[in-house]
């Protein structure tokens, strides 16, 4: 269904006239067959957000062997690094790339080394003799930074950093859909006419918060609220944002009311209803049997 649905939006946009020049979505090999063949005009970018997310999970996994519990404290500090080369390299994929590479040195507690014959070094600041005496940095023959070069070296990563360049993320896209379980609850099951009502009204609801600022106290202090997420296993700060407002539900009623009342709009005018496939009852592809023979068959030995 991910491939149709994805060419299907994608084709509609562009038979409206839109101009596409970047979509962004996940690593889905699907995906990147579709854009590579049939949109090769079209520049692809993954999403960073999914990208430190299979980071994250891969460094997970390897610090929980007992040889690379030392690369546990340092795995937010890595996905924050991917976040960082990212955001900085001004959408070039060799900066990029450099810059991803330079954790491997930075991690064993080294800050200027020699590549190419050029002289490179971090570009935090110099840390002072205390900072770098109690850093828990890897060293180079242990199995955590080995099994830490896997994973920041896999070819695959590599190839994919290339289409990252851009800094491109669907948070926004994620807090929408978000949105969108208040009003299509994924538990329940709706026709066609009510699941493409319920989505506008999410549409609705999301358009009109999607630029909510961040709260702040009485005392003009910006608000956080502390939480302890499982996966990493680390306390975090998240921001508060100010309350969402549901403005656009008065004025929708307003608008129905005045169609109400609108003596040239006839309500059941059949030009008004969508007309949907039929459903089949369920997915047997042979027909159902009687139940007594359906209760013979499964008390019986004999029965094929």
């Amino acid at each position: 269904m991910e491939p149709v649905g994805f060419r299907r939006g994608l084709d509609y946009l562009l038979e409206q006239g839109l101009e596409v020049e970047v979509v962004t979505t996940d690593r889905s090999p699907s995906i990147r067959k579709i854009m590579r063949e049939e949109y090769p005009e079209i520049h692809h970018e993954f999403d960073i957000w999914h990208v430190v997310k299979g980071l994250m999970k891969k460094l997970l996994s390897a610090s929980n062997k007992k040889d690379n519990r030392d690369l546990q404290p340092w795995i937010k500090s890595i996905c924050n690094h991917l976040w960082y080369a990212c955001s900085t390299c001004g959408g070039d994929p060799d900066d990029l790339i450099r810059k991803w590479k330079a954790l491997l040195h930075h991690i064993c507690g080294v800050h200027r080394w020699e590549e190419d014959g050029q002289e490179i070094k971090c570009v935090h600041a110099d840390l002072t003799s205390e900072e770098q005496r109690r850093k828990r940095w890897l060293r180079r023959d242990s199995y955590a930074f080995k099994a830490l070069t896997a994973i920041a070296l896999d070819k695959g990563l590599m190839k994919d950093l290339r289409q990252m360049a851009l800094f491109k993320h669907t948070g926004k896209l994620e807090v929408f859909h978000a949105s969108m379980l208040k009003y299509t609850e994924k538990r329940l099951h709706f026709h066609y006419s009510t699941m493409k009502a319920r989505t506008q009204l999410a549409v609705m609801d999301h358009n009109e918060n999607v630029q909510r600022e961040q709260a702040y106290t009485n005392t003009g202090q910006a608000r956080f609220n502390v939480v302890y997420p499982k996966q990493t296993k680390e306390w975090v700060a998240k921001k508060i944002y100010v309350p969402t407002t549901q403005t656009f539900r008065q004025n929708l009623v307003v608008q129905v009311v005045r169609r109400r009342l609108d003596p040239n709009i006839k309500i059941k005018d059949p030009q008004s209803y969508v007309s949907t496939p039929p459903i089949p009852e369920n997915i047997a592809q042979k027909p159902k049997p009687a139940k007594e023979e359906a209760i013979q068959k499964h008390t019986s030995r004999y029965s094929s």
